[in-house]
């Protein structure tokens, strides 16, 4: 009974240290792969509206 929970945390360690490097691998295979290459796919910085000019602000001599 004395071996019995080393062994488990052992167990539970291991799993967490394998699930985290099977994030990062995802994480790497989807940087590397995810992205679609098509050129005629505009970029997110394109879709995003510009900013519109603010009005001129009346200054207190023009009051």
């Amino acid at each position: 009974m004395d071996r019995t929970p080393k062994t488990a945390i052992r167990g539970m360690m291991l799993y967490v240290v394998a699930l985290l490097v099977l994030v990062v691998l995802a994480g790497a295979a989807y940087t590397i792969y995810g992205h679609p290459a098509d050129p005629s796919e505009r970029s997110a910085a394109e879709t995003i509206p510009q900013k519109a000019t603010a009005p001129p602000v009346a200054s207190p001599s023009n009051q």
